[in-house]
């Protein structure tokens, strides 16, 4: 297989160590969309580093592509959730999955590198999601039942969708204990969204989110999320 001029989407996460300082304490929503000259395992290696405490997985990989053309063109139209550099921002967990969508429509010539991840990085990856799988159960789950709300809990453990109305709504656990609340409708306008549930936002024009999404409240207390699906459903059973 040609690994060169490979493109990746890596994802930092705290290693179980990291972790033993503070129980609550998971990476925030982040992805590094960069190239490599080598293949992917080796660039996570040196992302990793012999004594950092952060571990990162590259999540996908594509090769025989014109990387550093694909890598600017995606850093372009992603200009607006960058942080810095070749890091973005991912609140809701869709940038993977975008930027799949975008190799496979143009570029579909492009083969993906599978990529083993080390031990390190699949014990801290795995400590992650069972920590916010026990979180969404314990916490989020009572809320919603104690207001006779029908939910599904995500195939990955990490969150819940369910429907409120004429809306589609997914809440999940993220950094700290915080949440993110996405609010979806196809025939609910935004600022319909953001009058319905208070303390929402409204998201960007350019983001890679679908048109369907109105609204979110994002990195949040979940007491905060829970007030304002709280608003809504005594609005509609007034």
């Amino acid at each position: 297989m040609n690994t060169q001029n490979t493109l990746y989407i890596a994802e930092p996460i705290f290693s179980e160590k990291l972790q033993k300082f503070d129980s609550d304490t998971s990476f925030p929503p982040i992805k590094k969309i960069g190239i490599t000259t080598g293949h992917p395992e080796r660039r996570e290696r040196e992302l990793l580093g012999t004594i950092s405490p952060v571990k990162v997985s590259i999540v996908r990989a594509w090769t025989e592509i014109d990387a550093r053309k694909v890598e600017s063109m995606l850093h372009t139209i992603l200009d607006n959730i960058r942080l810095d550099g070749e890091y973005f921002w991912d609140g809701n967990e869709t940038l993977v999955d975008a930027v799949t969508d975008f190799i496979q429509s143009y570029h579909p010539e492009a083969k993906e590198v599978v990529v083993t991840d080390d031990s390190d990085v699949v014990a801290a990856t795995e400590a992650v999601q069972k920590k916010n799988s026990q979180r969404i159960y314990t916490e989020v789950v009572p809320k919603l039942e104690s207001l006779s709300i029908q939910h599904n809990i995500t195939k990955n453990g990490k969150g819940v969708r369910f429907r409120l109305g004429d809306y589609s709504l997914a809440l999940s656990g993220k950094t700290g204990g915080r949440y993110t609340l996405t609010i979806w409708s196809k025939t609910k306008t935004t600022d319909q969204a953001l009058a319905d549930f208070p303390n929402s936002q409204e998201l960007s024009a350019n983001s890679t989110e679908d048109s369907n999404r109105r609204a979110r409240i994002p990195m949040s207390e979940l007491e905060t999320i829970m007030r304002s699906i709280t608003h809504y459903v005594e609005n509609q059973s007034a």
